[in-house]
């Protein structure tokens, strides 16, 4: 029998499905990025402009958002993703550690930003969400003992703001909460419809392989692939076993001549120089000497395609005298 080849299917699946979640991933970190930047800039600005307040905590502040802004500029020369992720996160979290660290340490509102950063590490996967899960508490821990770390904490949030700091901190928090956890289920639903697509589509294509398979096997003519170059015979069907008695690996890999007289093959198969364009269609008669030494006399009709030749040979009975 005509055996199906075992393919790659599952890794050929899964390409076309990570390509996916990795786009998707790749545009939450850019609207992500772009949220905190947009809070931050008008945040900045209020600051300076507003409260005139010229504490390095701005300047940092200020940095942070140019920083972010052209790491997500570079990802289209780099295309790398995860490294792009990667100094988002790290840059996000100098940012918040000194936010928290200039606006009441342990007390700051800012402490609870921190705790978004292993739900976002977890989108990307479990290991990143361990290690930034540790990092986190680590971090939270330091802040509380800063006094023994020598930590300097202070809050440049006067009395009469700490209200207002709280409220913006708290709405910061809930709105890139929701950003970060909507579009992470919006990625995960779409990867998952596509690659429920795909699955459907690649289960209509095996039952019509299958199909196929049993066409071949099933066949009552012999039916093969030969290599135009060498004219050997690449495959067969069990055709060959069941009229000729050859086993098929006896077929396999042997020359067309050896089963079929050079007289009876067409000279544009003999010739020196095989020139046979592809979707030619070639016809001609032979006969077959079985393994036993029965001759069977067959009508072949073959097609070319990429220096292969798919034959079909039917047997014609020949009519008693």
């Amino acid at each position: 029998m005509v055996k199906k080849k075992k393919t790659n299917t599952v890794v050929k699946k899964q390409k076309p499905v990570f390509n996916e979640l990795l786009a998707r991933q790749t545009l939450v970190t850019k609207i992500v990025t772009y949220t905190i930047a947009l809070f931050f800039t008008i945040v900045l600005l209020i600051t300076w402009q507003v409260f005139e307040v010229r504490h390095p905590l701005v300047i940092i502040s200020g940095i942070y958002i140019v920083c972010i802004i052209a790491n997500i500029l570079l990802y289209r020369f780099h295309n790398k993703h995860y490294l792009t992720y990667q100094i988002l996160i790290v840059l996000s979290y100098i940012e918040m550690v000194s936010l928290t660290c200039f606006t009441g340490g342990i007390v700051s509102p800012a402490i609870f930003v921190l705790t978004i950063f292993p739900i976002a590490a977890f989108s990307t996967s479990r290991k990143q969400g361990i290690y930034w899960s540790v990092i986190v508490l680590l971090s939270i821990m330091m802040i509380y003992g800063a006094d023994s770390f020598s930590i300097p904490v202070k809050s440049i949030i006067s009395a009469e703001r700490q209200n207002i700091f709280f409220f913006v901190i708290a709405l910061f928090t809930m709105a890139l909460s929701i950003t970060i956890s909507y579009l992470v289920n919006r990625s995960t639903f779409d990867v998952h419809r596509a690659f429920d697509r795909d699955s459907k589509e690649l289960e209509e294509k095996k039952k019509r392989l299958d199909n196929l398979v049993m066409l071949v096997n099933y066949s009552t003519d012999l039916m093969c692939v030969v290599d135009l170059q060498t004219l050997t015979f690449d495959e067969v069907n069990p055709m060959f076993n069941i009229l000729l008695e050859y086993e098929l690996s006896e077929v396999r890999g042997k020359k067309i001549t050896d089963f079929i007289n050079t007289d009876s093959l067409p000279a544009i198969l003999t010739s020196d120089q095989v020139a046979i364009k592809d979707d030619q269609l070639i016809e001609f008669d032979s006969k077959i000497k079985s393994k036993y030494g029965k001759k069977i006399f067959f009508h072949w009709t073959a097609v070319a395609k990429d220096d292969k030749l798919y034959a079909n040979a039917r047997e014609v009975k020949m009519k008693k005298k």
